[in-house]
């Protein structure tokens, strides 16, 4: 059966403040088989996927995916497939970074995905695609990677600097909160928050409060506990939010968490959020 092994780099000095790590995933003869078919949570990073080998599959379109694709913060689940034992390499980036990088309002990646062909142009895609095929092991690509990455935030930063977004202040359990600790007012604070991370701040509380969940959840922490300190209002809801944002129940996250390595991403998540 096909298993792999995912590994969450930290980024070097210089992309810290625009990466916030590098996910991994290789084949291993040592590693947890993979699940026939693997939800991603709702977050609100960005990313740049890819595939070195092996095949992955939109799940719900069935539609192969990009071998270098990027993808924009979400309010819903994503659903995968995989297989022939995929290579994959995932940068995360920081929330806003991607619009910033590519120039393009904050709205237009919510909920999307696009091959980089369909950004950067053809031959820009084939010419990374080639040097990263020619690599010779995992860590010359992740090098390649992030010389790329390099040279894209030199562009960026000379069209304007990069200023990170307001984060969410770790007491705040409403917008009202998150704009008593700025400067802000609650309406100047949803245009910012919108125009710079494409989602409203309601939206931002929301995933902040679910991987917060995430996190209790593989503490082994019972679901009313969880809900009495994420600020759900009872279980029911709780349970609710997990549908609509992981596409999976609590239950099947809590199966996944102790199946397969701990899923580090939705750590990652929670200390994003």
């Amino acid at each position: 059966m096909m298993a792999s092994r995912t590994q969450l780099l930290p980024p070097s000095a210089a992309l810290a403040p625009f990466v916030q790590a590098i996910a991994v995933r290789r084949p291993s003869a040592h590693g947890p088989a993979l699940p026939a078919l693997q939800c991603f949570p709702a977050n609100g990073l960005g990313a740049l996927t890819v595939l070195h080998r092996g095949d992955w599959v939109d799940a719900d379109t069935r539609r192969p995916m990009a071998e270098l694709e990027l993808a924009g913060p979400r309010l819903q689940p994503a659903r995968r497939s995989y297989g022939n034992d995929p290579a994959i390499t995932t940068v995360l980036l920081r929330p806003g970074v991607l619009s910033w990088l590519f120039n393009s309002p904050a709205s237009h990646w919510v909920n999307q995905r696009f091959a980089l062909a369909e950004v950067l142009g053809s031959g820009v895609a084939r010419a990374l695609m080639s040097r990263l095929r020619e690599a010779s092991s995992t860590a010359a690509e992740v090098w390649l990677i992030e010389q790329q990455l390099h040279a894209w935030i030199e562009q960026a930063q000379t069209r304007l600097p990069w200023q990170a977004p307001p984060q969410i202040p770790t007491q705040a359990a409403c917008v009202r909160d998150w704009a008593g600790c700025t400067d802000a007012s609650v309406r100047q604070l949803q245009r910012r928050i919108t125009d710079t991370l494409g989602l409203p701040p309601k939206a931002q509380l929301r995933m902040a409060r679910l991987h917060h969940s995430l996190a209790q959840l593989s503490q082994g922490r019972s679901l009313a506990e969880i809900a009495e300190r994420c600020g759900f209002s009872h279980a029911g809801h709780l349970v609710r939010e997990f549908r609509a944002l992981t596409g999976l129940s609590p239950a099947a996250v809590r199966r996944d968490l102790a199946r397969h390595e701990g899923l580090p991403w939705l750590a990652l998540n929670a200390q994003a959020s």
